[in-house]
């Protein structure tokens, strides 16, 4: 036997389960095999501008958010509103994040970057009637406030707060 083919054997016997795996789902498909979706990391741009913030921990849907938050602050209502209308990088579909994705954002600050740290940011979970909870992301502090105090809110696809934030998108699905 030659060192090729000796080598293609080796190759063959390694991955044998992979390449018999590869093979049954190409013969399946007709040929067609898509390859398996690579891991995004947390930070991630994608191609349509918005960033990869880290799955919920709410729905273990994967969030994302704009690059940096909203230039204004705002009342709780205030920042439902703007989530609800907002319209950026190809999406209708932006909403404030929960207090649990909140902090996902605030845990994961470093790497998606363009948070303001020294205000707090809008959660759309409601704590009784007039308040609801937000989120300081320069320590990571979380209380509640009445819902007719300025904060700001963070765009992206499950945060906000201090309508200088931005706002959340919906979990569709975005292109790396």
């Amino acid at each position: 036997m030659s060192k090729g083919a000796r080598n293609i054997d080796l190759c063959f016997t390694i991955f044998k389960e992979p390449i018999s795996a590869i093979a049954s789902v190409t013969l399946q498909t007709g040929g067609q095999v898509e390859a398996p979706p690579t891991e995004l990391k947390i930070g991630a741009i994608m191609t349509d501008g918005t960033v990869y913030a880290g799955l919920s921990p709410d729905t273990n849907q994967p969030m994302y958010t704009t690059p940096r938050d909203a230039s204004l602050t705002m009342t709780f209502n205030q920042a439902k509103i703007y989530a609800a209308i907002f319209g950026a990088h190809g999406h209708q579909d932006w909403r404030v994040p929960t207090k649990n994705e909140l902090n996902v954002l605030f845990n994961n600050r470093a790497a998606i970057g363009g948070f303001d740290t020294t205000g707090w940011h809008w959660s759309s979970s409601p704590y009784i009637l007039w308040f609801a909870w937000r989120q300081r992301f320069g320590d990571g502090g979380q209380n509640y406030d009445f819902k007719v105090s300025d904060s700001s809110v963070w765009s992206g696809e499950c945060a906000a707060s201090k309508l200088s934030s931005g706002a959340w998108a919906s979990n569709a699905g975005r292109g790396m």
